[in-house]
């Protein structure tokens, strides 16, 4: 038994809205002597042997200098660890080849200048359609390798980086006076930033004898026991003082006894 579904209305279809498409759209084909070229490259890459001698071929423009891939400035490199570093590195080299693939479409337009014609007009658009997404892929990748990296850098330096261009190096050649100039700008305004007075630290409370105001007590009898818990106390010996004996007194001659009478 089949189970026909019925077809929907044709309102009820745009009451749903569109359907969303998994599938990208596609152009137009190319000639197929060109797919065949490009297919295995984009399956498995190209050899370093094929890639250096491309790139011997197709330099970067003189007149156009910033298709070579920014370095790393040596102040940020001193300053990253070695796996941020080694990661930069490989970007740039991606950087690097994506602009001998820019200045290989510029030599063939410029070819095209020099021999204008109906079919040249007509490729001359689409190469420079070309470049024009090259060119915005190359200066992705130089901010994305300036996002990669400034995680690793301190919060202060940021400031410095902020409204930095990039030239042949990937923060601009100027970076070192900019980190001086920011160092100075810091020194000098702490020397002109206004400091509070400190505070007096509260007086500690004297324990000596010459602030006690008390009645003087004499020294304890025993001396204190130093010597542990248990030891015997010593005692102080005390020298008794010895005074003289006391000396007759003399009698004067007024009062001698008087001689008994015969």
């Amino acid at each position: 038994m089949s189970s026909a579904q019925p077809e929907l209305d044709p309102d009820m279809l745009l009451a749903l809205g569109e359907s969303t498409e998994d599938t990208p759209e596609y152009g137009e084909k190319i000639h197929d002597n060109l797919s065949k070229l490009w297919l295995p490259l984009l399956k498995k890459g190209m050899t370093n042997e094929a890639k250096d001698k491309i790139r011997k071929d197709y330099l970067v423009p003189d007149n156009c200098r910033l298709l070579q891939a920014p370095k790393l400035n040596v102040e940020i490199s001193a300053a990253v660890p070695d796996m941020v570093r080694n990661r930069d590195k490989n970007l740039a080299a991606a950087q690097q080849q994506l602009g001998h693939g820019i200045a290989a479409v510029n030599k063939a337009m410029d070819i095209l200048i020099k021999c204008v014609d109906s079919n040249g007009i007509e490729a001359m658009k689409h190469l420079s359609n070309g470049c024009r997404i090259l060119c915005d892929l190359h200066a992705s990748s130089t901010q994305s390798r300036i996002k990669l990296i400034t995680p690793s850098l301190d919060k202060t330096f940021l400031q410095v980086i902020q409204d930095t261009e990039r030239d042949d190096t990937l923060f601009g050649n100027k970076l070192s006076e900019k980190i001086k100039a920011a160092k100075t700008i810091e020194k000098q305004g702490l020397q002109i930033k206004k400091t509070s007075p400190k505070k007096p630290a509260p007086a500690q409370p004297s324990t000596s004898r010459a602030s006690y105001s008390g009645n003087w007590s004499a020294p304890p009898r025993y001396a204190s026991n130093r010597g542990g818990r248990r030891g015997a106390r010593r005692q102080t010996n005390y020298t008794r003082r010895t005074f003289p004996a006391p000396q007759p007194a003399k009698t004067s001659p007024a009062t001698k006894t008087r001689a008994q009478a015969p």
